[in-house]
């Protein structure tokens, strides 16, 4: 297998199962995208897509615009009731992206329950591990066509659109994410569907049954580089898409 392919076997990757209830997270803008205007994006988190029950801790949230020239601009993330949300006005036409990492930081779960920190400063930790959530939508000035472009976030997906369906490829550090498994979330729905494990080339394919807007999300875990203070990194994305 090719160096550049992060495979299952090289780091222990699982695939975790999204199960019914779960809660999950999302970055959309409000509405169409006006150029040269100021426009509400929004950071979304609920069991219920695109419903947004909760705001998720906003002084986490690295978020971002990418033009379509590749100008990249840091949006600032703040939280209203039920979401956090962020202002972008574009200054070019087309295809936009947007994203956000939130690094959640270290965490263990001791005899005492689950506390802040790694094993350094938790001696009787039975397990650490560190946090990280990341989205990516697109979003255009005119007529949607999402770019088969990564935006550079430690774990997320790439969709690259085909006649009836969508072409989605995981990234693990800029590297393709080998049996990771997909799940898709469509409007209204509680519980998402698995769509199976991306390929030896990170790819899985999705084809396109209902309106939009739709949630691809994934899930994987992979053992801390050695001497961490925590154990395992465990790591979330989800990729919006509205067609």
């Amino acid at each position: 297998m090719s160096s550049s392919l992060v495979s299952k076997a090289a780091i222990g990757v699982f695939a975790a199962s999204l199960i019914a209830g779960a809660h999950y997270t999302w970055m959309a803008p409000a509405g169409p995208l006006a150029l040269g205007r100021s426009n509400r994006i929004e950071i979304g988190h609920g069991h219920r897509f695109p419903v947004s029950e909760e705001a998720i801790a906003a002084a986490q949230v690295k978020a971002f615009a990418v033009s379509p020239s590749g100008k990249r601009v840091t949006l600032k993330a703040a939280a209203v009731p039920k979401m956090v949300v962020a202002e972008y006005t574009p200054t070019e036409a087309g295809t936009h992206t947007l994203g956000f990492a939130q690094d959640r930081g270290i965490s263990s779960r001791t005899p005492g329950g689950l506390k802040k920190g790694g094993k350094d400063v938790n001696r009787d930790a039975v397990q650490s591990f560190r946090t990280v959530r990341t989205a990516v939508s697109f979003a255009a000035t005119g007529r949607i066509a999402a770019p088969g472009k990564a935006a550079g976030l430690e774990f997320e997906i790439v969709p690259k659109m085909e006649a009836g369906g969508v072409a989605l490829q995981v990234f693990r550090n800029g590297k393709a994410a080998v049996g990771v498994e997909v799940h898709v979330l469509l409007k209204g729905q509680e519980e998402s569907k698995a769509l199976g494990k991306t390929d030896g080339h990170g790819q899985i394919v999705y084809k396109t049954g209902a309106a939009g807007p739709v949630l691809f999300v994934a899930d994987m875990t992979e053992p801390a580089p050695a001497g961490s203070v925590y154990d395992r990194t465990n790591l979330s994305t989800s990729l919006y898409v509205n067609w």
